[in-house]
């Protein structure tokens, strides 16, 4: 992972050096032109000079001993240059140069007319004879005799002495210093580029470490991101902008869950404080007409729906705790097999009471658990005090416990009235009652289910329910090994 400093310091070390590497192609490149056109208007005139000083052409026939004596001046004002004889048609008659050395045999007369013109723009270049693959600058002069026109004189300024020159110049200590200067400079542009994206990200990154680290010491596994501050940001507030949508989501179906508690709880605190008061104004009008066994009926109906109000409220207490997460689970070894056994004794009056046959199949040996056993216990009361309920006259309750590989499953099984397909996925929901809802559940707070659902959530544990109606229903979840 490159980090947003590092790609900014290649991008600006990359930006800087095609930026001296231009430079020095501009420098050199404009050092050639200027030298070209330094040469050409500092020499330009020495063709004339040469077509003046003698008739290099005479009725068609040239002067090769004069073109040598000029040439041989020339060279001397300036030894670079390489003269050449022309005739009306640009063919070259003759040169002062090895004869095996010159390639061309004529040369383009359109520069050599331009260059003729008064005030034409310089520099002017033209073929080199000798290389015809450079453009060198030149000097051209009419050749008059005696008014007639009988040719040219062409002369290359930069011939090989030139280049010959300019390549030696060009490994000296000048250009090589030129170099290092540039270098130099790149470097140092490099080095402030650096300090000043060192202070311009700062707070990008500080920013960036921030957020990471926050979602890093959040609840849920986030933080982990690749790609440099900038990247990471973008997943990071992603992350954020999904996790602040779900918790929004979670306060509007929380709220229309407390509405829905509210009006569902004050409508079953209702009815008991309804009857426990008709019961007790009863009472206190007819208590002199009353005999002792119609009283003692109605203090133990109240006393019932008093039981029943309390138990309401204490589930009411829990479930708030839970949902607050004020409990936290104390995670510790158990034996399931045996903490079943203790609960399931607690309901045998229950179970005989109804005529319920309470069935244990349970694992023999190590059957350890790592939960919260007073958590668990509250679980296994409300399933299995469910089970009974839910279970007719004459009817089964089975409680099985089995080995799932790396953990054990808890099964409570009954064989009564079952739950229809489309209340199913609503049997966890507080306060919600099936429509085939037995009498004892009247008793109830119908929040048992909910409170069994949030307390295996803390423990990262699944219920699940398989029913048929008439045919009886199966709750199950799994709790881990010991470790």
């Amino acid at each position: 992972m490159k980090s947003l400093n590092k790609r900014l310091s290649l991008l600006l070390l990359s930006l800087f050096i095609v930026v001296g590497v231009s430079l020095a192609v501009i420098t050199r490149y404009a050092t050639v032109q200027y030298n070209l056109e330094m040469t050409q208007r500092l020499n330009g005139s020495i063709a004339m000079y040469v077509a003046a000083e003698e008739p290099l052409i005479e009725n068609g026939i040239y002067n090769k001993k004069a073109l040598k004596k000029l040439a041989q001046r020339s060279m001397v004002i300036n030894p670079t240059v390489e003269v050449y004889l022309l005739d009306k048609l640009g063919n070259i008659i003759s040169h002062n140069l090895p004869t095996e050395t010159v390639v061309l045999k004529k040369v383009p007369l359109a520069p050599i007319n331009e260059f003729l013109k008064e005030g034409s723009n310089r520099p002017l270049l033209d073929l080199d004879p000798r290389s015809p693959e450079h453009e060198k600058a030149f000097s051209a002069a009419k050749i008059i005799n005696k008014g007639v026109f009988e040719g040219y004189i062409y002369v290359i300024l930069g011939g090989k002495k030139y280049e010959e020159l300019a390549s030696h110049i060009s490994k000296t200590y000048i250009m090589k210093l030129t170099i290092v200067a540039i270098v130099a400079v790149v470097l140092l542009a490099f080095f402030i580029g650096m300090l000043m994206l060192m202070k311009l990200t700062r707070p990008l990154i500080q920013l960036r470490n921030k957020v990471v680290h926050f979602q890093q010491t959040s609840d849920e596994e986030t933080g982990n991101y690749d790609g440099d501050e900038i990247q990471q940001l973008n997943h990071a507030f992603s992350d954020m902008a999904k996790r602040i949508e779900n918790q929004l989501q979670q306060i509007h179906n929380a709220d229309k869950i407390r509405r829905d508690l509210i009006s569902n709880v004050s409508h079953d605190l209702r009815t008991p404080l309804a009857s426990m008061q008709g019961y007790l104004d009863t009472l206190l009008i007819k208590q002199d007409n009353m005999d002792k066994q119609t009283t003692s009926h109605y203090l133990s109906i109240a006393r019932k729906h008093c039981g029943r109000l309390g138990a309401m409220i204490n589930d009411l207490f829990e479930l708030s705790k839970l949902d607050s997460n004020i409990i936290k689970p104390h995670l510790e070894v158990f034996s399931m097999a045996e903490l079943i056994q203790d609960v399931s004794l607690e309901f045998i009056p229950q179970a005989q009471a109804k005529k319920v046959e309470l069935k244990m199949d349970l694992l023999k040996g190590n059957t350890n658990v790592m939960a919260d056993i007073g958590l668990m216990q509250r679980v296994l009361e409300n399933l299995i005090g469910n089970a009974i309920k839910h279970t007719p006259n004459h009817g089964d309750v089975i409680i099985k416990l089995e080995d799932s590989g790396d953990g054990f499953k808890i099964i409570i099984q009954d064989n009564g009235r079952g739950i229809s397909e489309k209340e199913l996925p609503n049997i966890f929901n507080r306060l919600y009652r099936a429509e085939n809802t037995s009498k004892d559940s009247a008793n109830s707070s119908g929040l048992g289910l909910a409170i069994v659902k949030k307390i295996l959530d803390i423990h990262h544990a699944t219920i699940r329910v398989k029913s048929k109606l008439n045919k009886g229903s199966a709750f199950y979840f799994s709790l881990p090994k010991e470790a």
